[in-house]
């Protein structure tokens, strides 16, 4: 990686049932908390001056490529694209550097339990609450080693936007 680049990892929004894993699609609610956070994630990178991104990636799972769908609705990026490494089961030290190169904000929508694995590898910190359906952690990667992130921002529940002192 050539230059410091803004990762933030997105957990799907709320899911419904499906006669399988791969064809669970948004609830209604998921939809509206996807939408909600997309709106906290942007009134933050404008108060914090910083880029929005450009770069959306997502699982090739319904439920991802819908939230991807939301985000790219609010000015994230023109369209997600799908990644096969977003997978449920992906595991963090399989991303390289290089798939990054000239991006200075990527998002990728994903699932659990890699969210929690990635955030706790890159920025080698396991305390930090695992993202619940529609959560996000905006992350200042380094390198994709362990320890080769900052957290900037961590959202882990829908819930929790608008509380006081809550960051």
């Amino acid at each position: 990686m050539t230059a410091r680049v803004l990762l933030t990892v997105w957990r799907h929004g709320e899911a419904g049932e499906a006669f399988s894993d791969v064809a669970r699609e948004l609830t209604e609610r998921g939809c509206v908390e996807v939408s909600a956070m997309a709106s906290d994630f942007r009134a933050w990178l404008d108060t914090a001056g910083l880029p929005v991104a450009t770069t959306l990636y997502c699982s090739p799972l319904i439920r991802a490529q819908q939230t991807a769908a939301l985000l790219a609705q609010q000015g994230y990026a023109e369209r997600p694209a799908i990644c096969a490494g977003l997978v449920p089961g992906a595991i963090p030290e399989g991303f390289a550097d290089s798939a990054f190169d000239d991006c200075a904000h990527v998002v990728a929508v994903t699932h659990q339990p890699f969210l929690s694995r990635a955030i706790a590898f890159w920025s080698d910190d396991a305390t930090l609450a695992p993202l619940a359906p529609a959560g996000y952690t905006t992350l200042q990667m380094t390198c994709f080693e362990r320890g080769g992130a900052a957290v900037l921002r961590h959202r882990p529940d829908p819930r929790s936007v608008g509380q006081e002192g809550f960051s």
